[in-house]
């Protein structure tokens, strides 16, 4: 067996020297500014600290790995730059990296400090892997949510050291697929600032077995693979990552060393099972319960902490939502007339019929629809589609998956396959498996939001790479949008749509239905299926053909009101994710937009009833909270 490392975080210094002894290979950490935990003012670590940590392991045969994992916006990339010297100086065995902006300043800077995917990234699949070797990593931190089985057919085929998480904090989302946090308080989860909205309680509605009561239905129990760790390592995970910067100490410590001592026993017999005392004392220090998450099975309701009893503390709560009202209009004027085109993403013929003859010149397509809007796209409607394409001058665009993981790539390759014999503009891809696969296929690349572009200097990178045109991260705040503007034509924001807050392989109507142990029986195509704080605020929940949950913001997005001011500022594209409107809604909708677009060219300020009239289309709400 190959050397297996432990992986341990620290928060600050006597943490990294308890962990140290404890027997962790090396540690993980980051300063007061560029890294993803910065919730509690006393964590984190000065330059100083940083450069005697580096040190004081070295000293030890022990590696540094800094945490340079967030999204950043335009404003913090000229000190990052600075901050990437350092760490190349001090000399940090690896960063841990989420965004490609520092990417593409290691690259620029000539920088030699090796890189290593963050799990926020959401590396899920072989192609994604592949892709990230490409690019010079030599670590990927894999998608927490992926079986043994994926986990071992990716390290089959890549040259890139793999690395799990086995114990810790585990979030029921999809990981930088989390925007929850964001839409209800501008606080971002991909940027370390997230509130919890999976820790509250909320009711289910719509189930099989309808509960009255409000319950924790997104908590999920902490991750514990000690059982399993023989299997992963056989698997080729070659680092065992423990959660928990934020953590004292004296929590960590006990942990550590019951890693430690059974990688030592396997890496001296392979086939050494599992200690059953040390597995009970990690039982015994527990805060939550214990899940495998993933490894083995999708979870269940027996990964959910769904009465709260061991959830610790944490200050946030559900809170009241603010939708747009009449009296939000603005009257704006723009300065000079303003050439600005609207692209829709469909979900069905219906909607393409609709819009025939509203101007709109680009449609997209899902490669995949939720459960909710009918069956997948199939050949013959393909064929329609083009043939109406063809007759209107319309171009069509492909849309893959936010999250592919190893299981899903075959099938998305077929698609893709069989989808390139049809004339598409390009493929949208959201993570970077589908960006490889379709570039492969000679398919024109586009980056959808699902990347995450948060600054200028990550959409240019993706440009360099061969992107024909990157949509801007839902979460992309208006000064770093006004950056991004210098893209030109080559820059998309998402103005009117359903906001997905959160993807999770955990599916409360089937763990909620009395039959949750036998075949699904899909119950999520029962009405009503959300789930309610307590404010009677409904998160719908649609499932996609992977039986993926996806959980919506109560409002839909409009960023109307803002048009004028995103167009002065140079933004020329516009997309409407309309594939859940009926077709009537959709060309309404689309109709307000365009004649507002056709305003802008002449200079016109954006009408009152115009405004209303979105307003009173959408009786359930709008938010403006991304801007």
């Amino acid at each position: 067996m190959r050397e297996l490392e432990l992986l341990a975080p620290a928060g600050k210094w006597e943490v990294l020297e308890a962990v140290a002894e404890a027997g962790a290979d090396a540690v993980y950490c980051g300063d007061k500014r560029f890294n993803m935990r910065m919730l509690k003012p006393g964590m984190n670590f000065t330059p100083e600290e940083l450069q005697d940590a580096a040190a004081y392991l070295h000293q030890q045969d022990k590696k540094l790995y800094i945490t340079v994992n967030n999204l950043y916006y335009d404003r913090e990339l000229s000190e990052l730059r600075g901050y990437l010297d350092f760490v190349q100086d001090i000399g940090a065995d690896g960063m841990i990296v989420q965004d490609m902006a520092v990417v593409a300043l290691a690259q620029e800077m000539g920088l030699t400090v090796p890189l290593h995917a963050s799990v926020q990234m959401g590396v899920g699949n072989l192609a994604a892997v592949q892709f990230l070797e490409e690019q010079g990593f030599t670590r990927a931190i894999l998608s927490k949510n992926l079986s043994l089985a994926e986990i071992k057919s990716i390290h089959q085929n890549c040259r890139l050291s793999l690395e799990f998480f086995a114990h810790g904090d585990l979030c029921i989302a999809h990981t930088g697929q989390c925007y929850m946090s964001s839409y209800l308080s501008g606080a971002s989860g991909n940027r370390g600032r997230c509130i919890k909205p999976c820790r509250w309680a909320y009711r289910l509605t719509g189930a099989a077995a309808d509960p009255k009561e409000f319950s924790y239905h997104l908590a999920h129990h902490d991750l514990c693979v000690y059982p399993y760790l023989r299997e992963l390592a056989r698997s080729g995970v070659r680092s065992f990552k423990i959660e928990g910067r934020m953590r004292e100490a004296g929590y960590l410590t006990s942990i550590i060393s019951v890693y430690r001592q059974a990688l030592d026993r396997i890496m001296s017999d392979p086939e050494a099972a599992p200690d059953p005392e040390d597995h009970q004392l990690l039982i015994n220090h527990r805060q939550r319960d214990f899940t495998l998450g993933n490894l083995l099975e999708r979870p269940g309701r027996e990964a959910i902490g769904l009465d709260g009893s061991r959830e610790p503390f944490f200050p946030t709560e559900a809170r009241p939502l603010l939708s747009l009202k009449a009296e939000d209009y603005q009257p704006q004027t723009v300065l000079a007339p303003c050439q600005t085109q609207l692209r829709v993403k469909i979900g069905s013929l219906d909607q393409m019929r609709g819009l025939l003859g509203s101007g709109v010149k680009e449609l997209i397509i899902g490669t995949e629809k939720m459960r909710q809007e009918g069956s997948n796209w199939t050949r013959q409607q393909l064929k329609t589609a083009f043939d109406l394409a063809a007759a209107e001058d319309i171009g069509l665009f492909a849309e893959t998956p936010r999250i592919i993981t190893q299981d899903n790539l075959d099938p998305l390759r077929k698609n893709l396959k069989a989808w390139s014999q049809f004339p598409w503009q390009g493929v949208i891809a959201n993570e970077y498996g589908a960006w490889k696969l379709a570039g492969e296929m000679d398919m024109a690349v586009e980056a959808g939001y699902g990347l995450n572009v948060a600054n200028y200097e990550t959409a240019h990178w993706l440009l360099n790479q061969g992107a024909a045109l990157v949509t801007a991260s839902l979460e992309t705040d208006r000064d770093s949008l006004r950056a991004l503007a210098a893209l030109g034509e080559k820059l998309e924001v998402l103005v009117q749509g359903p906001l997905c807050g959160m993807i999770t392989d955990y599916c409360p109507a089937r763990s909620w239905s009395d039959d949750s142990a036998a075949d699904c029986k899909i119950h999520c195509l029962k009405t009503g299926y959300a789930l309610m704080d307590c404010y009677e605020q409904a998160f719908k929940i649609r499932t996609d053909w992977q039986c993926r949950n996806h959980i919506y913001f109560p409002y839909d997005l409009a960023l109307f009101n803002h048009l004028p001011g995103m167009a002065a500022a140079g933004i020329k594209r516009f997309r409407i994710d309309g594939q859940f409107y009926h077709p009537q809604l959709l060309r309404e909708v689309v109709e307000i937009y365009q004649q507002a677009i056709a305003d802008m060219a002449q200079g016109k300020r954006l009408e009152q009833p115009s405004y209303l009239q979105l307003i009173e289309l959408f009786p359930d709400g709008l938010t403006a909270r991304r801007l």
